[in-house]
């Protein structure tokens, strides 16, 4: 990673922080950029526990995201995934049925879903009333 996709993931970390929504779980792409994206952005946001490193988020689809989503520990209310594009927009299409959306590298998509367990989110992807994209920050 070059010093520029280092601050901006720092930066990234940073903002989360800011923002107070420090992830309770970071699961990152194997991929050797993704895993150095996610381990600045827990560092800038002061992350502290394991990085879960999911070798299946590299050939994910938008459906393969969604089922992550549905299986993460109920223990768990804010959630970090570090994967890839175009997975990434499509996944963020899919859940806001718009066609507009650009994530480029260290981008980050802050999403409340209206469910009380991860496990309903296929309720809320249902619903798309039930998914409120927050806001998109780039670097």
């Amino acid at each position: 990673m070059d010093e520029l996709g280092t601050d901006d993931a720092l930066r990234m970390g940073e903002l989360i922080k800011d923002k107070d929504i420090v992830p309770c779980l970071i699961i990152s792409s194997t991929a050797i950029r993704a895993k150095k994206t996610a381990e600045l952005v827990a560092k800038g946001c002061g992350y502290e526990d394991d990085i879960v490193l999911d070798d299946s988020i590299y050939q994910a689809k938008p459906k393969d995201y969604l089922h992550k989503v549905e299986t993460v520990s109920d223990r768990h209310n804010i959630v970090l995934i570090v994967g890839h594009n175009p997975t990434i927009e499509e996944t963020i299409q899919m859940l806001t049925d718009s066609s507009d959306v650009a994530m480029p590298s260290c981008a980050l998509a802050h999403f409340s879903l209206q469910i009380e367990k991860w496990s309903d989110f296929s309720k809320a992807k249902i619903k798309q009333s039930l998914v409120v994209l927050n806001d998109i920050v780039q670097p």
